[in-house]
Parts: C-alpha cells; structure tokens; sequence
C-alpha cells in the first residue's frame, strides 16, 4: 500500500486537474511568450542569417497536415480512437473554425511585414496554428495509445513552425503566437463538440495520462528564449561597454538512471547586443556554450 500523498501535492493536483487549466496551461504561455518576445525578433531573424541564410525548403507547406492525414489514417484503418466519426469531425470542424478565425483576423488587423519583406500578414504564423491543431487533434483522439503518438505529432509541428523562421517568412513571435492559438483552438473545439454529445460516440474517457511516480523522466528538448549577462564592464578608464539581452536557441537532454537522479547536458548559441559607452553597435557578442553534469528531478504533480 502506497504512502498518502503529501497535502501540498494533492491542493496541486485538485487545481492542475480542472478543465480550464488543462486546455490552457499549454497554449497561453505560448501565446504570452510569443507576445513577449516580440521586442526581440529582429535578434532571432540575426541569428537566423549567421546561421542559414541560405535555407530554402518548402517541406512546411506540406508537413503542417501529417499528424492530421495520421489521424485520418488510423481512424479509416479502425484503430480505436476517443470518437466516433460523427464526433470526431465535430469537434475538429469546431476547431478549425476557431483556428481560422483568430490567426486571420489578427493577420489582417495587425497587418505585420514578414521578415522577406513579401506581405503584410505575417503575424501570427498560419502554418504552425495549422500544425499545432493538427497534432492536438492526434494527441486527443489517440494520445491514450501511447505517449509517441503525441510526441510524434508535436515534433512534426514544432518543425513545422521551427522552419517557417528559417524560411524567412515569419519572425519568432508569430511562429510563438501561431503554435498557442492553434492548441487552444482544438481544446476549445472539442470542449464545444463534448458540450452536444455528452456521452453519446465517446470510446474513451481520458487521454491525458496521469504521471507514474516512478517513472524515469529521461527527456530530450529543444529551447527557445533570452540570455542576459547583467551589469556593465569597464575596459579601461573611458570605456564602458554594457552587454544587452539577447537571443539564445539550445538543445538539451538527460538520461535518468532512477526517477530521481541522471546525467545529460545542454549546448546553446546566444548572442547579446553590446552597448559601448551608452552607444548600441551594429555587431553583437556571439557565445556558445556547452554543459554536462547531474539532474535533478522530483515532482510536485502527478500531471
């Protein structure tokens, strides 16, 4: 017989258990960080042209349907999933109203230049609302199988998104924007959708698993954010040079030997604006960084 769980764990788990949180607590930290990264959009389309000037595939155009062809696939191939048919088209007709509506009204209300320079409605990303709704809708009609159908499906559309930057043809924000409305339209989708059916062509009651306890939480992810060195550094008696937040892309893992403890590491590229004197220069600091060592890990939820 398991021990009782500690009080603070299960206030956690009553309030991270509610409808609302869970079709939120994904999409609107994108959504909020996407509009907070704004400032800083023209530092990521930098890093971009150091980096791959040259990249030009239009594989994105196409990838953003895969999860939603695999779910189609796996329904007419009679794979079980959470809906009937009828249900099932329900709520993701809901959803891709939902997802049409927001990313075109704000793409011709805030009518924002995309990075090439081509139009004035690159803001929010398209395709990765697209993507990230297509792979919610997998992950709620076949997320219970197995947590690889999920992974799968959010790995193809943050690639989706990931290459509408390097493709010049959206900045870091609306690719941010895009991801979290794209979610937050299938939740709602399929809120609306269970709100008519009731129980009527539901097969499955949950497709959010619950977190096993003893479940080595081995990961391997890939960052997106700021980096800041804080402070001003004098060079000599009348040089005073300020380094500025910045841009930083990473990817980091860990391999974990019990639930509690693993080793991994994590390799990154930052660059920081640099202000000498009170004046900002054209070129920025360039670091890479990487590191290796003990993780740490111990939940406060069973979600």
């Amino acid at each position: 017989m398991s021990p009782p769980r500690p009080s603070y764990e299960r206030r956690i788990d009553r309030r991270r258990s509610t409808r609302a949180y869970r079709m939120t607590f994904v999409a609107m930290p994108l959504i909020v960080g996407g509009l907070v990264m704004k400032p800083f959009d023209d530092d990521f389309r930098e890093l971009r042209n150091d980096h791959a000037r040259s990249f030009d595939y239009h594989y994105d155009d196409y990838v953003q349907y895969l999860p939603m062809a695999t779910m189609f696939g796996m329904k007419a191939f009679g794979v079980r999933s959470r809906s009937s048919w009828g249900r099932m088209l329900v709520s993701d007709a809901f959803s891709a109203a939902l997802m049409a509506t927001a990313v075109n009204s704000l793409k011709y209300s805030c009518k924002v230049m995309r990075p090439d320079g081509s139009t004035r409605n690159s803001f929010p990303s398209g395709h990765t609302a697209t993507a990230f709704m297509a792979a919610t809708m997998l992950h709620k009609e076949y997320g219970h199988l197995s947590p690889w159908v999920s992974v799968g499906g959010y790995t193809v559309a943050t690639l989706t998104g990931v290459s509408r930057q390097l493709n010049n043809r959206h900045w870091v924000s609306d690719v941010m924007v895009g991801a979290g409305i794209g979610i937050l339209a299938t939740e709602l989708g399929y809120f609306f959708a269970d709100l008519i059916y009731k129980r009527r062509g539901l097969n499955v009651e949950e497709t959010m698993l619950v977190y096993d306890r003893y479940r080595c939480p081995s990961f391997l992810s890939f960052s997106l954010g700021l980096s800041t060195m804080p402070g001003s550094y004098r060079l000599g008696p009348s040089t005073r040079v300020e380094l500025m937040s910045g841009p930083s892309v990473g990817v980091e893992g860990a391999w974990f030997r019990t639930p509690y403890w693993g080793i991994g590491g994590r390799l990154s590229s930052s660059y920081l604006r640099v202000s000498v004197n009170n004046v900002s220069q054209t070129e920025n600091l360039k670091c890479a960084s990487a590191s290796a060592g003990l993780y740490l890990s111990y939940p406060f939820s069973v979600r």
